[in-house]
């Protein structure tokens, strides 16, 4: 009788293993099917948005790369402040702190297009806003090619809000957010001789160099359909100090 009431709890305990593997065979199948569901609307995204959109705002991302060299060359006369050299990122870093300029919001490692887009204007509006600091302090040249960059930042940072529109996105609910996230700088008060204003334009544009690379990076994952200009390539290596 004790051996068949033993075969009986064995029975039992194996029919309970069985249920168990099934419900977590289930619950597996469950958690990928809602992990698809719930990636589907990036590609849905990415087929709403204007690829014409997507394609002015990748050959204007090129041409700031182009022009910040450029402008760094004609605004910047000090013989100590190299673009892209990494002996003088490290000597300059104290500088950036005390001068409160605000590092670029990051662009890499989001699986989000909405939070990547909304970052993209955040960072493209932080460099406006230092750009055009350093020109009212009046210590450097107001060159044509400064005003130049700043109007095509200016216009890239409309086709990125365009991007947003299409994708369904709201970017003034974005700003409001953004706006009391964004770090405070008072920039104005440290560029009190024409080297501290020189220093301060350097490390902007070496800081607007990086984000543009992130920037060409995160656009050029929205379609694979376009071919990257080498001399792009060429300065994101560069500015990578590689």
């Amino acid at each position: 009788m004790m051996g068949l009431c033993y075969c009986c709890s064995l029975v039992t305990l194996r029919i309970f293993y069985l249920i168990a593997v099934v419900i977590m065979n289930f619950q597996g199948k469950f958690f990928t099917l809602v992990g698809i569901v719930g990636s589907a609307p990036i590609s849905d995204k990415l087929d709403i948005m204007n690829k014409d959109t997507i394609a002015q705002a990748h050959s204007l991302i090129n041409k700031i790369l182009q022009d910040i060299p450029t402008t760094h060359a004609d605004w910047i006369n000090s013989k100590s402040l190299t673009l892209g050299d990494s002996k003088t990122r490290l000597e300059l870093e104290f500088l950036k702190k005390d001068m409160y300029i605000p590092s670029a919001p990051v662009l890499q490692n989001i699986s989000s297009m909405e939070t990547c887009l909304a970052n993209i204007t955040k960072g493209l509006q932080l460099h406006l806003n230092l750009l055009e600091e350093i020109s009212k302090a009046n210590m450097l040249a107001q060159t044509d090619q400064v005003k130049d960059l700043q109007a095509e930042i200016q216009e890239l940072l409309d086709l990125i809000e365009e991007l947003q529109n299409q994708a369904g996105f709201d970017p003034s609910k974005q700003a409001s957010d953004e706006q009391s996230q964004t770090p405070e700088h008072d920039l104005a008060k440290h560029l009190t001789s024409e080297y501290m204003t020189q220093v301060a334009a350097h490390l902007t544009l070496q800081q607007l160099q990086d984000f543009s690379c992130d920037i060409l990076r995160s656009i050029l994952s929205m379609t694979s359909s376009m071919a990257e200009n080498p001399n792009t390539v060429q300065l994101c290596v560069n500015a990578a100090g590689l």
